[in-house]
């Protein structure tokens, strides 16, 4: 952040430094509560274990502190697939029982879901 407000108001430096140091202070400037809120965020979709993980991974975020946070968050991997399943499978207009597997494993694998948990949930229906 410090260097995005640099950039922008380059003679402003003490004034940004006070600035920051202030919202450290308060914890508005916190990775972990960043991490935090982000991983809840994220959670709310119906998104697997390695999409999570690409997400945060984007945000530069800690990998520890997001398991833990999918710990703390009593995430799993299965309900969230669960969720995406019922959804899919009320729009998928496939009538051939072997394509309409493929679909819908397609489908999981682009929502991040590991192939182990779609084997174990989906397939085996």
């Amino acid at each position: 952040m410090r260097q995005k407000l640099l950039r922008k108001f380059p003679d402003d430096e003490g004034d940004i430094l006070k600035v920051i140091r202030e919202m450290e202070r308060v914890q508005l400037l916190s990775d972990r509560r960043f991490t935090e809120e982000f991983v809840h965020h994220l959670i709310q979709k119906p998104i697997g274990r390695m999409k999570i993980m690409i997400e945060t991974r984007k945000k530069g975020l800690d990998k520890d502190l997001v398991d833990q946070m999918l710990v703390n968050e009593n995430w799993s991997e299965e309900d969230s697939l669960k969720k995406a399943l019922e959804t899919k499978e009320r729009t998928l207009n496939e009538t051939d029982p072997r394509k309409r597997k493929m679909k819908l494993i397609n489908f999981l694998r682009n929502r991040g879901f590991r192939d182990s948990v779609i084997y174990r949930i989906a397939v085996s229906d």
